[in-house]
């Protein structure tokens, strides 16, 4: 009995003091904010909406917490080919990318030595998702799928993602391989910079000739609904998006959508449904009617930047910090933009809480085939505010005293149980004795 009770606590304090602590996984920060617009519940267990001009942060929930990323990866992979090659280039198909032409996992049905142009790829990449185009462009641009994963970490890094580290290049499940919605937001944010990439993610159809090894015309349709008119999900204001899926990611969706001037970038991950695109669609409209966009002046009156807030806010309700080269403005801890330092008036700094990165493991992976993406789409604990971090530890300690707690009342329970069948015992021995003795009297 010991033995069992010393064992059940090791599991429980094991289970309690590692990874992220489960209330951490259920708190969205900026529905804590004071005054912050409130956004209804989501389907989806991670989500981040942040304005793609200025990079403020609208809304986030668990955005800094490491998860399988699937199919969206392939924005990473998509801007890298984009930025690294011409469209007339011409890919012909080897065994690195017939490796991942195989039945459950979305491609081609390419021929080995078949070609394609980088213009095809890209297209059959975002639209079709296909993991073995993905593969094939890696191997072209990076020398090799390592290679180009390197890229991909390296071009990561340089956009401040810090929970990121790509093994490949298409999202197929890979232990070594995950992300966080902010640090996808951020990819996306920066891809749309290139209006090559607007065209391609926001084509709704397109069609691939037939090639050196086939004669057939290949057509696909682009998966991310948003930016179909005749899908009931359509939304008038997307721009463009990638979907993705996969047993150990479950429903990933990436997309972006512009209104009077403004650009939003959503990102929601780790979803049970298809209602991801309504969440998606229930955030842009949340960014688009609840905040505003202001000027940050200079001095001579000219701007700057811009910071985005709620629409009842005003700029005297921020806190700016200064850097050497900028002034970034922060509602608590949540960032909502900035302006180059240029003329700007020096105004009173206010120091924000510093960001940590505690680690945590992810979940082993169930499943080593992405399946073909019919409409879209464990975790680690990443990037997150010193405030989350505060509340992971409290929410971490209070589960593990409730299951000692627990553990202990059962302790007592049955103690209390083997005194009070050890006493029955002794009464039904008094008792024989006591008969035994009336019966040698008689």
């Amino acid at each position: 009995m010991k033995r069992f009770i010393l064992c059940l606590l090791a599991v429980v304090l094991t289970f309690a003091l590692s990874g992220p602590a489960e209330v951490l996984a259920s708190d969205p920060l900026t529905n804590h904010l004071t005054n912050w617009p409130y956004m209804e519940d989501l389907s989806v267990d991670s989500a981040v909406l942040i304005d793609a001009d200025n990079g403020a942060i609208l809304y986030s929930l668990n955005r800094d917490t490491k998860r399988f990323p699937a199919s969206i990866t392939k924005v990473m992979t998509c801007l890298l080919v984009l930025e690294n090659t011409r469209m007339d280039e011409v890919v012909t198909m080897t065994e690195t990318g017939m490796a991942e032409a195989y039945g459950g996992s979305s491609n081609v049905d390419p021929v080995l030595g078949e070609q394609f142009t980088v213009e095809q790829c890209l297209y059959m990449l975002m639209l079709k998702s296909a993991n073995d185009i993905a593969s094939q462009l890696a191997e072209y641009v990076g020398g090799s799928v390592a290679g180009f994963a390197d890229m991909m970490n390296q071009r990561a890094a340089a956009l401040g993602c810090t929970g990121t580290h790509f093994h490949n290049a298409n999202g197929l499940p890979d232990e070594e391989h995950f992300t966080t919605a902010y640090d996808m937001a951020l990819i996306m944010r920066e891809a749309l910079k290139n209006e090559e990439f607007r065209k391609i993610a926001g084509t709704i159809s397109y069609s691939v000739a037939p090639t050196n090894k086939k004669q057939e015309t290949r057509i696909y349709e682009n998966h991310f609904r948003l930016i179909v008119p005749s899908h009931e999900r359509y939304y008038e204001n997307a721009i463009c998006g990638k979907t993705g899926y996969t047993n150990a990611a479950l429903r990933t969706l990436i997309g972006a959508a512009q209104k009077d001037g403004r650009t939003l970038v959503a990102v929601t991950m780790h979803g049970p449904s298809k209602d991801d695109f309504l969440d998606m669609t229930n955030l842009f409209e949340y960014g688009f009617n609840r905040f505003k966009t202001l000027d940050v002046s200079a001095a001579d009156g000219s701007s700057e930047g811009t910071v985005t807030i709620p629409n009842d806010f005003s700029l005297e309700q921020l806190s700016p910090v200064e850097t050497e080269s900028r002034i970034d403005y922060y509602y608590e801890e949540l960032f909502v933009g900035g302006a180059d330092r240029k003329a700007l008036p020096t105004p009173s700094v206010t120091e924000t809480p510093a960001e940590e990165s505690p680690e945590a493991s992810l979940p082993a992976v169930s499943e080593v085939s992405e399946v073909s993406e019919l409409s879209a789409g464990q975790e680690l604990s990443g990037r997150t505010e010193e405030m989350e971090e505060k509340k992971a530890g409290s929410g971490k300690l209070l589960p593990v005293l409730l299951v000692l707690a627990a553990i202990l009342a059962g302790i007592i329970a049955y103690k209390r149980y083997l005194d009070a069948e050890r006493e029955k015992k002794r009464k039904r021995r008094r008792k024989r004795n006591s008969e035994k003795r009336e019966d040698s009297k008689r």
